[in-house]
């Protein structure tokens, strides 16, 4: 266990050199209601204390009903609207910001900070504490090293290059690691906290149970997790790195403690008054509402996980607008814009309450994973053919939703067309030509466009880990904005590929251009990260 945060305690001890000229590690060892460490050594509130805001934050929101503009700032107004999952009818900035890809620094600087910010130096309190009692707390820090890859894992696939195993060692954070480095570390890291867990799991350890937003303290489930994710962003390089991929899926299917395969292990964040950011952005702000692909690809493919995940109008139908439309700046209230009063009674919502369970990784999707490499011939542990584990995922994930699968896996119809009542310039075909039948004459790249176009709908709502899948894989087909205002430096039909390093990295950091060099390409939002090569899949 020593060796998983070697790095981690340089880190550490760097920290506390510079804690005092950077507000990422100030008060590293500081409790500010002023009770003694001895005092919360009494049912491991000492470091349990921290894993609190840390998981709070992995879906980067603390607020609730009306306080959610962190995400919003965070998530919403970019990886979620990129997903093709929601969209909004705000003419934000006159119409010229993320949504129309005018990337505005304003808002997605805000992503790297925050995950710094409530993620890393929560972390690196945990490591602290551990380390000086590993004999009572190598699980504790099993579970803060998944907590960290999991949010840190989606930092790097929003950025590229992120400042992770060299991180706190100056005081403006540390040299950055390239994307391909950050992966390392994280497969070394989830492959070492497996081996903590499986030997926690036979023996009586310390209760996590009290600082616990996922498991209840359930060390079977964080183990599983922990794998899945090892699948999860072992499949995501797939393209960039065949055989890498091939042995960190294979290692985490054949892991003896099991992956999430059921949806009583789903990985969800919820409880302690916990709520569901997209709940505020949605009915609150009125911001976040569906995007035009789910009830194009999902009603075309006729998916009664349509009427599970979002809601109805007052026609009872459920529609999606278009992202991007041109028409939406054109002013009565200057700040949201008149068309948007025409929209908002039509459009549907992400089918969420206040306190839904924000679900970040399910059993459909691991599934679904597992079918993709069984396509490309690799060893899945004897879990069945790529036909019967894409079957089995789609099940599941109508199992998960409540939904009626009828007659859906012999299903041949494609996504349906977008019809805007308001702006019907705005109007489009569908443009997913994907169906649900299995057909072993098909090429596999058509096999595996089934396989990724199920994955998609399986992670809805989870915008982070749906754009990533969209560009990874070049699937489902999604309708593209109407309007581009990125001057030519974002292709209207590919999207977004990353977020550009905020204005502090680069007026602050002295590595930022070493960062750009390991980008492998200008700090844009239309250049790919390490992962997204451009090739076929197959």
């Amino acid at each position: 266990m020593k060796n998983i945060f070697r790095l981690m305690a340089t880190a550490l001890l760097a920290a506390s050199m510079f804690s005092a000229c950077t507000g990422a590690f100030e008060d590293l060892n500081t409790n500010p209601k002023g009770v003694s460490d001895e005092e919360l050594k009494q049912d491991n509130n000492y470091i349990g204390m921290h894993f609190i805001p840390m998981m709070q934050s992995i879906y980067y929101n603390k607020g609730a009903g009306t306080n959610v503009w962190e995400y919003q700032l965070i998530q919403n107004l970019n990886a979620d609207l990129w997903s093709g999952y929601l969209s909004t009818a705000t003419a934000f900035a006159g119409n010229v910001s993320n949504v129309t890809y005018s990337m505005n620094a304003g808002w997605n600087d805000n992503c790297w900070s925050y995950a710094y910010n409530n993620v890393m130096v929560e972390s690196l309190k945990i490591t602290k504490k551990c380390l000086a009692d590993m004999e009572v707390y190598a699980h504790f820090e099993a579970i803060n090293t998944i907590c960290r890859v999991v949010a840190m894992s989606r930092l790097v696939d929003q950025y590229g290059c992120i400042i992770y195993t060299h991180y706190g060692e100056s005081a403006v954070g540390g040299k950055y690691d390239s994307g391909k480095e950050a992966y390392t570390k994280f497969f070394e890291e989830l492959a070492e906290a497996a081996d903590v867990l499986r030997a926690a799991r036979e023996k009586e350890v310390a209760s996590f149970a009290s600082f616990d937003y996922a498991y209840g303290g359930d060390l079977d489930k964080w183990a599983k997790l922990c794998n899945t994710i090892r699948l999860r962003l072992a499949m995501r390089i797939a393209n960039f790195d065949a055989s890498w991929a091939k042995k960190e899926a294979e290692a985490a299917m054949a892991d003896s403690n099991g992956l999430i395969e059921t949806n009583d292990a789903n990985f969800a964040i919820a409880g302690n008054g916990y709520s569901h950011p997209l709940y505020g952005i949605a009915f609150s702000y009125e911001d976040g509402v569906l995007n035009a692909n789910i009830p194009s690809i999902l009603g075309g493919m006729g998916d009664d996980r349509l009427n599970k995940c979002a809601t109805k109008n007052a026609e009872g139908k459920i529609w999606g607008i278009r992202c991007g439309i041109k028409g939406l700046e054109i002013d009565v209230d200057k700040d949201k814009g008149e068309n948007r009063a025409r929209y908002l009674p039509i459009v549907s919502r992400p089918n969420v309450t206040e306190y839904t369970p924000a679900i970040l990784a399910t059993a459909a999707e691991t599934i679904l994973l597992e079918a993709e490499a069984a396509l490309r011939g690799w060893n899945v542990n004897g879990k069945g053919t790529a036909k019967e584990l894409y079957e089995k995922g789609i099940r599941t994930s109508f199992e998960q939703w409540g939904a009626s699968l009828g007659d859906y896996l012999n299903s041949t119809t494609t996504a349906a067309d977008y019809v805007d009542p308001i702006i019907t310039d705005a109007s489009i075909e569908g443009q997913s030509q994907v169906t649900v039948k299995w057909e072993e004459g098909l090429s596999n790249e058509e096999k595996f466009a089934k396989i990724a176009t199920q994955r998609w709908i399986a992670i809805f709502p989870e915008g982070m880990n749906g754009w990533a899948e969209v560009r990874r894989t070049g699937y489902p087909k999604l309708i593209p904005v109407m309007v581009n205002m990125s001057q030519g430096e974002i292709d209207t039909d590919l999207g977004p590929r990353r977020l550009p390093f905020t204005i502090n990295e680069k007026d602050s950091n002295p590595d930022y251009a070493d960062a750009v060099s390991k980008l492998g390409g200008p700090d844009k939002a239309g250049t790919r990260i390490f992962w997204d090569v451009d090739k076929p899949n197959f």
